[in-house]
């Protein structure tokens, strides 16, 4: 008998948060494959977004089986309360990324605390 491994990580918040984080890689390896084929990315910013992105939607992911849980409720509460609670986590994930992103370019000196100010609003 085929191991069933979805049905396997559809068990536990982690798993379903693993399982989310191979979509989002799925994802941004597919957009920055086309935009490394374009040339308007570096390997290196290819596999940097691709990091994020699959972090980012383990994270989402989990988070939102997480709250669905804690709910409770029928299909359509449930529906709206992942859409809500990944969107939420999904967002708040990005800030946190593009604020840690904006303090490592000002420690390595490529902008001001102005900029990161500004960049940062």
């Amino acid at each position: 008998m085929a191991f069933q491994f979805a049905p396997y990580l559809a068990k536990s918040v982690p798993g379903v948060g693993f399982l989310g984080a191979i979509v989002g890689a799925v994802g941004a390896v597919s957009k920055n494959a086309q935009l490394l084929k374009e040339g308007k990315i570096t390997q290196r910013e290819a596999a940097v977004d691709t990091t994020k992105e699959t972090a980012g939607a383990g994270l989402a992911t989990a988070f939102s089986a997480a709250v669905v849980g804690a709910v409770g409720g029928g299909l359509a509460v449930s529906v709206g309360v992942a859409l809500a609670a990944g969107i939420a986590g999904k967002y708040a994930f990005d800030r946190g990324a593009e604020y840690l992103e904006a303090r490592i370019k000002a420690t390595q000196g490529d902008v001001s605390d102005d900029d990161l100010a500004a960049e940062l609003k």
